[in-house]
């Protein structure tokens, strides 16, 4: 009984170690990129909800913020994945990305 119940248990442990698999490179950079649209769109949100605000729009302006806490939300998700796959400070880098190619755009005209 006992050796079965051991026999059992490091089944069930190579099982388990067998079914996780590796984050690919590629996962990661499709979830940055999808990150990085967050980031964006939150700071619309921000631009819209302040214009609304300033225009004395008041339910236009509370719909706005429920929609950027929904974004603030996911950007936090994500956020907690990729720092859970091993990528230090996800959003900070993708605030870099998106001003490294705002300047991008700036010295081209």
């Amino acid at each position: 009984m006992k050796k079965l119940s051991l026999l059992l248990m490091a089944a069930g442990i190579a099982t388990a170690s067998m079914a996780q698999t590796p984050v690919t490179h590629e996962k990661k950079k499709e979830e940055m990129h999808s990150l990085k649209k967050d980031v964006v769109e939150k700071k619309q949100e921000n631009k819209d909800m302040g214009k609304d605000l300033s225009h004395v729009k008041i339910k236009a302006a509370v719909a706005e913020r429920k929609e950027k806490r929904a974004i603030k939300r996911d950007i936090d998700k994500k956020e907690d994945h990729l720092e859970a796959q091993g990528v230090k400070h996800p959003v900070k880098k993708v605030k870099h990305e998106i001003k490294a190619e705002k300047e991008e755009k700036k010295a081209k005209y």
